[in-house]
């Protein structure tokens, strides 16, 4: 959360917490951070549209959070810990209070209730200090919910990020239920997209400089045709770390 020295603390605590789970609280997945079960490990290929993304095998994002206004759908989030989600400062702007909010966990087709999906109440709302709605610098934020979500394999945090950032070029993911493309339809079911990073001189070139503060990174394709859209907002952008197999986040759309 930069330069806050309570959002550094909160870290601080969110890790620690990650890592000390009491074992009542656990199940069967452990409570593991950032660890699929019994997934098929299909490479993304880009065919129906995140946009140019495709459907996401079932259980394969057990960290994606759906963040509802008065029960619809505004953004996406995601678990780093059982009462903690990350996502984008700019889905508050202008909105009501924590109580018009409804973090939905272990949901994966909007169209029905699955089986591992609950719905929690919002307790707070800690939006980075110095977010700036005009630039976008800073926009993260932190939704702390009412009680701890019931982890499972279908329910369990992301591995927060390490010390060393990916190299350019490293593949990551990305996920939700936002547009299949611009002012189209959301999806009913999570998509998701493989894009790889970009260096930061790329994404310069490609945006210009005033659109990219020092607090933000790019990945995608030159090309176009394959990246998140809109209601996609605030979901995980992830890599599997290559010794631990494990998916780390890195970035929030």
């Amino acid at each position: 959360m930069g330069e806050s020295c309570s959002a550094r603390v909160l870290q601080c605590s969110l890790l620690n917490t990650m890592q000390n789970l009491e074992p009542t609280t656990q199940t069967t997945a452990q409570a593991v951070c950032g660890q699929r079960f019994a997934v098929s490990q299909n490479l993304t290929q880009p065919r129906s549209r995140i946009m140019g993304g495709s459907p996401a095998p079932l259980g394969s994002w057990p960290w994606l959070v759906n963040l509802r206004l008065d029960g619809a759908l505004m953004c996406g989030g995601v678990l780093v810990d059982s009462s903690w989600v990350l996502t984008a400062a700019h889905c508050f702007a202008g909105s009501r209070g924590e109580s018009y909010w409804t973090a939905v966990v272990g949901e994966f087709d909007l169209t029905k209730t699955d089986p591992d999906e609950q719905i929690m109440k919002v307790n707070r709302i800690i939006a980075h200090p110095k977010f700036n709605p005009k630039t976008f610098n800073n926009d993260i934020a932190l939704v702390e919910l009412s009680s701890p979500v019931i982890l499972s394999e279908r329910v369990t945090p992301v591995c927060l990020p390490s010390d060393l950032d990916p190299p350019a070029g490293t593949p990551c993911l990305v996920a939700g239920w936002g547009s299949l493309y611009e002012d189209g339809p959301s999806a009913d079911v999570v998509m998701e997209a493989k894009v790889p990073l970009l260096t930061q001189s790329t994404c310069h070139s490609a945006l210009g400089k005033e659109l990219l503060t020092n607090t933000m990174f790019c990945a995608g394709y030159l090309s176009g045709g394959i990246d998140s859209c809109q209601g996609d907002s605030g979901g995980p952008l992830i890599f599997q770390d290559s010794l631990s197999g494990r998916f780390q986040l890195f970035g929030i759309t």
